[in-house]
């Protein structure tokens, strides 16, 4: 079931392929655990790393000078003293460098796994596709779930037919999220950091897989993902941030489905992600957590799911399958950039809304971990979500109505309506 954009581009005949990592703490330090499991199975070895935060990276630093592994501070250093010695480079670092990075690695003719979002803008995106074209390379993002068997297995029964005529997809996630989670780095919540456009949210960012599954499943071929041509948006802020950390849109798709996500880090409690996918002759509902379900006119079946601690570990023995010549599944740019769109146009559409104080909540967890959320935004989520209708018809008295834009001919970010501020709803100036 794998796809066309999951063709391999063979490096080297045979393994351990020599894998580049820039980053190993944050999140990369989940690319150096999963890699080392790699390196410990024989599939692949480490070729050289990059650190930049040598004192926050000791336990890693000893394991690489035990291995005899070049340590670099700077990624341009070790892609320029050890290209030729790497097969492929591993990039978990900030949104804002993804571009950069990955159009580095492409033209250089080495194998890239880029997490995701692909990049913040669709400028973006496409300097790294061209990068891909001039090197004959397929690079793979790190939507992790679309490596995963049952990912295809429910694209398979969509295409044939399973439910009927595919109507309408509802998605929710309410996953909160900490002071800290903001404070973890001098990205997380910005709408842009220096020169460079950031756009982190749930939506970009934290639930961004639940989109880009959405996407792909609607696609009308095995490979492809679904484009949308209209889309509508209510962005919200109840924390200390830039951007948004509350949000309902609805994508129309090329074909007519209405698609819509409500997710948020602002809820006090935890709704794990479902989607649900509504045909003519039946529903699919997919979980976060435990197994999927299809029930339809021809009775029901349960579709088993990936555990989701092992889907990161799937994701790489894909990719390294890929590398080795065979053909696996993969996540493409192609396919990840439908993400970048709808998170793109859903900024130019809507300005953030900031939430009220009297909507406010703010708590403290049992370990001291400090949370501001909205009060009630479980109950009025799950009435949108379950009614297919917007949070001001569900009743939030902060809510606006939904803004709509034709996105058709979208193809570039504008950024007029993302103004930076400073925590407090005051605008800060930028320059041009």
């Amino acid at each position: 079931m794998a796809s066309k954009h999951a063709e391999p581009t063979p490096i080297r005949p045979n393994p351990p392929f020599k894998v580049g990592l820039i980053g190993v703490t944050g999140y990369g330090y989940d690319y150096f655990k999963c890699l080392s499991k790699l390196v410990e199975q024989g599939r692949i070895e480490w070729g050289a790393v990059t650190i930049i935060n040598p004192d926050e990276a000791r336990e890693q630093i000893q394991i690489f000078e035990s291995l005899g592994v070049p340590i670099y501070a700077d990624y341009r250093q070790m892609l320029k003293m050890e290209s030729r010695a790497l097969d492929w480079v591993c990039i978990p670092t900030g949104i804002g460098f993804h571009k950069q990075m990955a159009v580095d690695c492409l033209k250089l003719g080495l194998q890239t796994l880029v997490e995701k979002p692909l990049a913040p803008v669709l400028q973006e995106v496409e300097a790294i596709q061209d990068a891909e074209r001039e090197a004959n390379i397929v690079a793979s993002v790190g939507f992790q779930h679309t490596y995963v068997e049952d990912t295809w297995k429910i694209k398979k029964r969509l295409l044939e037919g399973a439910i009927g005529q595919v109507q309408r997809v509802d998605c929710l996630g309410l996953w909160p999220r900490s002071r800290d989670y903001y404070h973890r780095n001098e990205w997380a919540g910005k709408l842009r950091v220096g020169d460079s456009w950031i756009l982190d949210s749930p939506f970009h960012n934290g639930l961004s897989h639940l989109v880009n599954l959405i996407l792909f499943w609607l696609g009308d071929t095995l490979e492809s993902g679904a484009d949308p041509k209209q889309i509508s948006a209510e962005l919200y802020r109840a924390k200390d941030i830039e951007s948004f950390d509350t949000v309902r849109t609805v994508a129309t798709t090329e074909s007519g489905v209405e698609a819509a996500v409500t997710v948020s880090h602002s809820s006090l409690h935890n709704i794990d992600p479902e989607i649900r996918i509504t045909g003519t002759e039946g529903q699919l509902l997919w979980r976060y957590s435990g197994a999927h379900s299809l029930v339809s006119d021809n009775g029901s079946e349960t579709i088993v799911s990936s555990n989701p601690v092992e889907i990161r570990a799937l994701m790489f023995d894909a990719v390294v399958d890929r590398i080795g010549g065979a053909k696996s599944r993969n996540c493409s740019t192609r396919l990840a950039k439908g993400v970048c769109k709808w998170a793109n146009a859903i900024h130019d559409t809507c300005p953030i809304e900031d939430i009220p104080d009297r909507f406010r909540v703010k708590v403290s967890s049992e370990n001291g971990e400090a949370f501001d959320a909205i009060d009630n935004l479980e109950y009025i989520a799950l009435k949108a979500h379950n009614e297919g209708i917007s949070l001001k018809a569900a009743g939030a008295p902060w809510a606006i109505e939904p803004l709509v834009r034709d996105v058709s001919d979208y193809r570039e970010f504008e950024g007029k309506l993302c103004h930076p501020v400073d925590g407090k709803g005051k605008i800060v100036e930028i320059s041009s």
